[in-house]
């Protein structure tokens, strides 16, 4: 299991946003290129996400950046801009209007086995117009149910249906804790990956609760653990990018929640 605590997650994103901001925050992609014409689509990164955690929506979300650790995202300006297909259906992707880091955004009708298609159309530029990825299939979580008790030393089965093959299926949580002082603490991280695509997992309790108490010497009065299964499919990003990432992704969860022995 890997974890992360909001302190550190905190920490991150206050040095993220320090770095950015000493580069000016996001540049144009219509002036930071070479002479300050429009930066060239063979020089950018996209990260692309199609995620259906509820049975009904589909959010497209696209970032632009130069690929680069703590480099420089990319504002759409000068002509530039993305759109979202989906069959007959396309939707302008709307900027997140995020001073440091913007994203764009459209949604959708949930469907599966079928390709969203995200354009990006230049004024000044090469376009890239084929990136595209299909979620998977819908599922439920079938155990454990919402709101199950457990405690130190509990182990849980997790168990979905269908069981999401081939899609990769990976699962995640979300926990916050409270403590005797009345703080209170979250944290993140993986738990384990369905290799053998079987549908169920096991799920250690005491990790998670080990991980929160690890900052504090108050005891924990109690948490609530989220499950998250998530089932992903790698899509295809346009050759005119620099490289990328596309990603359709259908998620679930369930929560249960601790008190000590």
């Amino acid at each position: 299991m890997q974890t992360n605590n909001s302190g550190y997650r905190l920490l991150g994103l206050t040095t993220l946003v320090a770095i950015l901001q000493a580069c000016g925050g996001p540049k144009s992609s219509s002036t930071s290129g070479p002479q300050g014409g429009a930066v060239p689509t063979s020089r950018i990164t996209i990260y692309l996400t199609v995620e259906a955690s509820d049975p009904d929506v589909a959010v497209v979300r696209a970032n632009l950046n130069d690929g680069k650790v703590f480099g420089s995202t990319y504002r759409l300006d000068g002509g530039d801009f993305l759109r979202a297909c989906v069959s007959s259906t396309c939707r302008p992707m709307a900027d997140n209007d995020s001073v440091f880091t913007p994203d764009y955004i459209a949604r959708f009708d949930y469907r599966s086995g079928v390709d969203f298609v995200v354009s990006f159309n230049r004024q000044d530029a090469q376009d890239a117009l084929d990136s595209r990825v299909a979620l998977p299939p819908a599922f439920s979580i079938v155990t454990p149910v919402s709101h199950q008790p457990v405690t130190d030393g509990d182990t849980v089965q997790v168990s979905w249906a269908p069981t999401g093959a081939p899609a990769r299926v990976a699962l995640w949580y979300e926990a916050e804790c409270t403590f005797q002082t009345g703080a209170k603490s979250s944290s993140t991280g993986t738990l384990t990956t369905d290799v053998n695509a079987d549908g169920r997992e096991s799920v250690s309790i005491d990790p998670i609760v080990t991980f929160a108490r690890s900052n504090t010497t108050s005891p924990i009065t109690r948490c609530s653990i989220d499950v998250i299964v998530r089932h992903e499919l790698d899509g295809r990003v346009d050759p005119a990018f620099s490289k990328g990432i596309a990603t359709g992704i259908v998620s679930r969860r369930v929560r249960l929640d601790y008190a000590p022995r």
